[in-house]
């Protein structure tokens, strides 16, 4: 375990100035299993089939789709340099993740496409992650975890959508920086983890730009 002061230095207070400057920017860090090409597209054709039911409804682009696994929230500089180690500590086995349900949401009304139950290989990477998380003090959410890709948003019932069926192989996860600029949010890639077929993650990425 890290020590106190070193646990202590991931929430330093940052000058008021500081603070304004970083709250201006509104970023927000996650981690998150980031569909290839393939997948995208049959996760767009499957998301196509699910009825809007008003016109209120808007569909989530396709380049925006991706499964989260650990919501950070806002972080500081020394907290996101953390969240990377905490990353690099994983140890996880690429699997195949079957998506084979559509979902929904009442509360943000919103459409999903995930896995009618989450495998265990799954439920490891994500109980590693948040042991890692944990072990250096970051926040983990305690909500139970969902698998989940967002697909429409606004709908005012669950929909009745076609059955659907892709396989998503699973052999990296991403930490990925979330910030809104002129009214859209725009992602950036800043740690990427290869999963190992039967041994630990080994980091591919891990940039150095951080805010």
């Amino acid at each position: 375990m890290p020590k106190a002061a070193e646990q202590l230095a991931l929430f330093a207070d940052l000058p008021p100035a500081a603070r304004q400057r970083k709250s201006a920017v509104r970023a927000r860090f996650f981690f998150a299993l980031w569909p290839g090409e393939l997948v995208r597209t049959q996760l767009n054709a499957a998301a196509a089939t699910i009825p809007p039911g008003s016109a209120r409804a808007l569909r989530v682009k396709p380049e925006r789709y991706h499964l989260t696994l650990a919501f950070l929230g806002a972080l500081q500089p020394q907290q996101v340099e953390a969240a990377q180690k905490a990353g690099s500590a994983v140890a996880a086995a690429a699997f195949r993740l079957q998506l084979d349900t559509v979902g929904y949401f009442s509360g943000p009304r919103l459409a999903w496409i995930g896995p009618q139950a989450a495998p265990s290989e799954l439920l490891r990477l994500k109980a590693e992650l948040d042991r890692e998380l944990l072990h250096l003090g970051l926040p983990v959410e305690r909500n139970q975890f969902q698998p989940h890709v967002s697909c429409l948003r606004g709908l005012d019932d669950a929909p009745d959508a076609p059955s659907v069926s892709i396989s998503w192989p699973i052999d990296e996860f991403v930490l990925m920086r979330s910030a809104i600029k002129d009214g859209v949010t725009i992602y950036k890639r800043i740690g990427r983890w290869r999963m190992a077929a039967r041994s630990g993650s080994v980091p591919t990425a891990a940039l150095p730009e951080l805010l």
